[in-house]
């Protein structure tokens, strides 16, 4: 390990201790094992405030319930939408509906002490559950770090702190090293520019200011949907051909039917783009990324791969 590498780390813990410390701006009350009582604010700026901790918790989002998995509440998960595949055990959980119409009577039957909601649910869902006297903590994070944030948070209202402390410091960690691959990879030469596609038909990308942007800024790309109005723009032909870029990644699920690197190529007037020519084309898992969850690191890393496939095998062996 060089010596920068080691200043890196150290730099890292410093920033996420004092991140945990400004912790207490966006909750209160400790998960302590002589009691239980805590006071989060969610991203519908409500206060959710326990008494107790919970034992029976339902999750209308798949990216939440990977933190909660990840948090190791695999017991106190009593229900997830039909969309929840990761991790395996995801599967096995009762399903209350889908991400859009969750089965109410259902959720009730599970008798959950406390729903986790996100921005993908409905308004709707999150008041109709609030009269029915059911807990609903809604998370939407829309950045990077507001995934880490929403760990804490989600580890607060669980009593499981200590485990998400230890969670976002290892993805802080990991991203340093990452980060550290990246800038000695540009060095002496620019940042190569990047579409992600979400949808193909129409065509859709991600825009300024979501995680997708960050992710692919940390990976040392430019996105050039960043240019574009709004966060999940729009793009037509005339668009692509005119931004023209170095690396052209699709998502796995971005639209019906099997996507591969060869239908790509040969879409109507790709051909004359860079991606296209240099076989910069690839294909990455939509879940690693379009998710927010503790598995936006791996999703990183694929990222990087494809920018610089010289540092594949580094990135492998991390």
């Amino acid at each position: 390990m060089t010596k920068k590498s080691i200043i890196k780390k150290v730099v890292v813990v410093v920033m996420v201790v004092i991140f945990a410390g400004f912790s207490g701006v966006f909750a209160a009350g400790e998960d302590r094992a002589d009691g239980f009582t805590v006071t989060v604010v969610d991203d519908l700026n409500r206060e959710i405030r326990l008494e107790k901790k919970p034992e029976r918790i339902i999750s209308l989002s798949p990216n939440i319930t990977e933190i909660l998995f990840a948090l190791g509440l695999d017991e106190e998960i009593v229900g997830v939408t039909t969309y929840a595949d990761y991790p395996e055990a995801a599967l096995e959980k009762e399903k209350i509906g889908t991400i859009v119409e969750p089965n109410i009577e259902k959720i009730i039957s599970l008798k959950p002490d406390l729903v986790f909601a996100a921005g993908i649910n409905k308004l709707e869902t999150v008041f109709t559950l609030k009269k029915l006297g059911i807990k609903v903590a809604g998370f939407n994070p829309t950045r990077v770090n507001d995934i880490f944030v929403t760990i804490k948070k989600i580890g607060k209202l669980t009593g499981k702190s200590k485990e998400a402390r230890a969670m976002v410091t290892s993805m802080y960690i990991e991203m340093a090293e990452i980060q550290e691959l990246v800038d000695a990879a540009l060095k002496d030469r620019p940042r190569p520019r990047v579409f992600y596609e979400i949808w193909s038909d129409p065509l859709y990308t991600a825009g300024k200011n979501t995680f997708i942007d960050d992710v692919i800024n940390l990976a040392g790309g430019v996105n050039i949907g960043a240019k574009a109005p709004g966060k999940w723009p729009q793009f037509n032909l005339e668009q692509l051909l005119i931004e023209n870029p170095d690396v052209y990644i699709s998502s796995l699920h971005s639209a019906p039917g099997k996507v591969t690197v060869e239908k790509i190529k040969k879409r109507t007037g790709y051909s004359s783009l860079k991606a296209v020519k240099n076989n910069r084309v690839y294909i990455v898992d939509q879940n690693l990324v379009s998710r927010p969850s503790p598995r936006i690191i791996k999703g990183l890393k694929e990222f990087v791969k494809a920018l610089f496939p010289e540092l594949r095998d580094k990135i492998n062996d991390m």
